[in-house]
């Protein structure tokens, strides 16, 4: 038992510093900062409904978001414009050349990122997402102690 612990744990930081390496790989490649690369991610995924929406998905500021769609805005990577079924809000959506620059990160990432797992770990990409919104959620609903993390 005190083996599987110790991989597991030499596995996390494993993949802590594979997810560090891919995010330095992003910025030196695409000049765009985490917060830059993460909102395009949303907002290609989820046509969020308005830049509150992109806030709490991502756990930024109100603040850091508009700066932050700004840039990108600077960029002509995303544009602006009111939500036709709510004046009050603004819908974020991507340009043409947002769109491609997206698309590239997610092969740039499936590429870098998922190759270095596959090689490094025995688990299947698709499961990564997964198991990282469950122990999110376990995390933020503070069901999980530390207590319990080692038992599993």
């Amino acid at each position: 038992m005190k083996d599987s612990k110790l991989q597991f744990s030499l596995g996390f930081i494993a993949l802590g510093q594979v997810l560090s390496e891919t995010c330095k790989a992003l910025k030196q490649n695409f000049n765009l900062s985490e917060n830059e690369i993460r909102i395009l991610l949303v907002v290609y995924d989820e046509k969020p409904e308005s830049i509150k929406q992109i806030s709490k998905r991502l756990t930024l500021s109100p603040t850091l978001t508009s700066k932050v769609l700004s840039s990108l805005e600077k960029k002509n990577l995303i544009f602006r414009q009111l939500n036709p079924l709510n004046k009050r809000f603004e819908q974020v959506l991507l340009t043409e050349g947002g769109i491609r620059v997206t698309c590239i990160i997610i092969e740039f990432i499936q590429e870098f990122l998922c190759e270095k797992i596959v090689k490094t770990m025995i688990v299947k990409p698709e499961d990564i997402l997964s198991f990282s919104k469950t122990l999110k959620s376990k995390i933020a609903l503070n069901k999980l102690s530390l207590t319990e993390m080692s038992n599993n």
